[in-house]
């Protein structure tokens, strides 16, 4: 797929076997600037390629570059740019919130570390104040989990690998960082996200690669594999309230635009329903409002996973069917 962007990641046939068993098969794929998502079922080698891509476990095979420097040569200087959230992450368990989120900043920024910017974060987080100074070992795991998300993005780093980010997490806030991911991502920070739960990837990320067995399966912009496999239906979901723009001024506006909707929007509270044969040209006229989110209907990432991964099609020529790759 081409793009203007300069790709962040370049991964070419990366593979990794342990005891003569393939667990990452021949893996090419370019992530450029954006919420990538790695989406399978469990042991499909996801958190492996993500352990390459960070340098801490050697490819048997194939090369990868990030920033165009390749990781078996990973420098300081790169590894300052990355924020990294483990499946099980762990911490020092005697050192406080704040003094942990310091030492993730001094080990990402040379100059002096602002407590003020500590505090921005542990407040991110939305752990409670009266933890901030207390032991981590006193932490729930939901407690644990916020704190490694807020140590992900700490310090400005340049793309930010999360693996299951959002388990011990519970259904409120839950939705409350699915927020503060998107709000990450537009502020340019590369997002890469593992993970075998569908529903967290379709509200967050714009591209996914689904593997399965080692292998991509298929690859490409959300909507773009929505379309291939015959699926129109989309909508526009508002996310935020800073501008003016009503929703139903935006659906005018779009409108307007000639045989962009294949039958009449479908309004609702918070969000906008249609069918539309040019996905790519609503997100192009969707990216100026910073408020409203666009993507295929709610559970077509689902039916895709099923198609995608599971072979389940209502037509026998889907079964050799060839899907995109980036």
């Amino acid at each position: 797929m081409s793009s203007i962007k300069e790709s962040v990641i370049k991964i070419q046939g990366l593979t990794k076997e342990y005891y003569n068993k393939v667990v990452v098969d021949n893996i090419n794929l370019e992530i450029q600037d954006s919420c990538f998502a790695f989406l399978g079922p469990n042991g499909a080698g996801k958190t492996t390629i993500i352990l390459m891509l960070l340098g801490l476990v050697k490819p048997s095979n194939g090369t990868a570059t990030i920033f165009g420097t390749n990781i078996l040569n990973s420098s300081g200087k790169i590894r300052r740019k990355i924020g990294f959230l483990p499946e099980n992450v762990g911490f020092y368990p005697n050192l406080t919130g704040r003094k942990f989120l310091k030492l993730i900043f001094g080990l990402r920024k040379k100059n002096e570390i602002d407590q003020n910017q500590i505090e921005s974060y542990l407040k991110w987080s939305g752990i409670d104040k009266n933890y901030w100074d207390k032991s981590i070992k006193s932490y729930s795991r939901g407690m644990r989990q916020r704190l490694g998300l807020a140590q992900a993005f700490a310090g400005n780093p340049q793309i930010v690998f999360l693996d299951e980010p959002l388990s011990n997490i519970d259904p409120l806030g839950r939705e409350e960082f699915i927020q503060k991911i998107r709000m990450k991502k537009e502020e340019g920070i590369t997002v890469i996200i593992s993970s075998h739960i569908v529903l967290e990837i379709e509200q967050v990320a714009d591209y996914i690669a689904f593997i399965d067995d080692g292998k991509i399966k298929a690859s490409d912009k959300i909507y773009n594999l929505a379309q291939f496999c015959g699926f129109n239906e989309y909508e526009i979901t508002r996310i935020d309230h800073n501008e003016s723009i009503t929703l139903n001024e935006l659906n005018d506006r779009l409108s307007k635009e000639k045989g962009l909707f294949s039958d009449i929007p479908k309004p609702l509270s918070e969000k906008l329903i249609f069918r539309t044969n040019f996905p790519e040209k609503v997100n192009r006229l969707i990216l100026e409002y910073k408020d409203f989110n666009f993507t295929p209907i709610s559970g077509t990432l689902n039916k895709l996973y099923k198609r995608i991964i599971k072979g389940e099609s209502n037509e026998k020529r889907e079964k050799n069917r060839i899907f995109p790759v980036l």
